[in-house]
């Protein structure tokens, strides 16, 4: 596990989104969807850090299945294709549903996730014009060796209307050889993106508990005060560090004036 309570409330963690994914579960989808939401009903309320329910793959809604939260943040597909949308190893486009699905999103406050569309997919949600954010990408510039990585013009297009896009830790994300990754590989993609926007635009999507293996020097939760540390090696000020350690979500996904009281 890359999470758990003591080490985020060590590195002073004020919100954890918490994203429930029942596509690689072939076999037992609703068994995995009835335990995911069973857990997030009795977390939801803690005080610290605060949880959010994000969705990864609409798969579940495509079902019919009850949604009893509106989550925070929504993907359409995760890896493969659905009544939505082409995921990554799909060449399908965005279809009527999914276009009917971002927009009831965007009006019931879920903001939407494009980081397991195809490019394809990706390209004809831009269009809309809807504020979107990439919760675990990083830039194809510094990493060509997985088509989740996204191209500078989508980059540029997502930080046009707002939007986020977290840097992953995934390995494979960040060097074309994953076993060459290290915090400073994280550092070079975050700097990259804050170059070809601005430091509004950054952001962390660790993709903790999501992948089996981490770059060199980050071991879980627990290791964001090195991560953190990097940023400020590298000259970073602390109003950027904060905006990059959480101020841009919160701001993307109106957090902050959510929980003001």
């Amino acid at each position: 596990m890359h999470v758990d309570l003591p080490s985020l409330l060590e590195s002073g963690v004020g919100d954890q989104v918490m994203a429930v994914c029942i596509k690689p579960y072939t076999g037992r989808e609703r068994e995995m969807w009835d335990i995911a939401l069973n857990n997030y009903q009795q977390l939801r309320y803690t005080q610290m850090p605060r949880l959010h329910f994000a969705l990864e793959g609409c798969l579940a809604l495509s079902k019919g299945w009850e949604l009893p939260f509106h989550p925070l943040v929504a993907s359409l597909t995760w890896n493969g294709d659905n009544p939505y949308a082409g995921g990554i190893g799909s060449q399908m486009d965005l279809t009527d549903l999914g276009r009917k699905l971002v927009k009831q999103f965007t009006r019931e406050n879920t903001a939407i996730d494009v980081s397991h569309l195809n490019d394809r997919s990706r390209k004809s949600l831009l269009q809309l014009g809807l504020p979107v954010c990439a919760t675990h990408c990083n830039a194809r510039a510094l990493c060509n060796g997985h088509n989740r990585n996204l191209p500078d013009e989508d980059i540029v297009e997502i930080a046009r209307n707002g939007g986020v896009i977290g840097t992953t830790f995934v390995p494979e994300f960040l060097e074309d050889s994953g076993s060459d990754a290290t915090i400073e590989s994280v550092i070079n993609h975050m700097e990259y993106v804050a170059e070809l926007t601005s430091i509004d635009s950054v952001g962390f999507g660790s993709d903790f508990d999501g992948v089996g293996k981490l770059p060199r020097g980050i071991s879980g939760a627990g290791s964001w005060h090195k991560v953190l540390y990097g940023l400020e090696n590298r000259g970073w000020s602390n109003k950027d560090i904060d905006k990059a350690a959480g101020g841009n979500w919160r701001r993307f996904f109106k957090l902050d004036k959510e929980f003001s009281g």
